[in-house]
């Protein structure tokens, strides 16, 4: 294998490892619900109703995904989520 070859298969497998490292799991907790990662899906119940969600995770952002339109969550350093009901910590 000569050096470039190495050098790109180093950069695909630093860029794999990356991206792995970008998802999400588990429920999140704050004042006004929560948000459960599950399987694939977001499940974020808010004021006692729960639906069901698609989502993408890009760097330190988690996108909600529904009908009415995506929903743009950050995630802090200390591991909690910036929502717009306030922050939510993982449980």
């Amino acid at each position: 294998m000569g050096i470039h070859a190495r050098y790109c298969a180093a950069v695909l497998v630093a860029l794999l490892l990356a991206a792995c490292g970008s998802s999400i799991s588990g429920t999140y907790a704050g004042d006004m619900g929560t948000i459960k990662f599950e399987s694939g899906k977001a499940y974020a119940t808010l004021l006692n109703a729960t639906r069901e969600l698609n989502y993408s995770t890009d760097g330190n952002k988690v996108v909600l995904q529904s009908p009415e339109g995506n929903l743009v969550l950050t995630r802090n350093a200390d591991g909690s989520l910036d929502t717009p009901w306030g922050k939510m910590k993982k449980q």
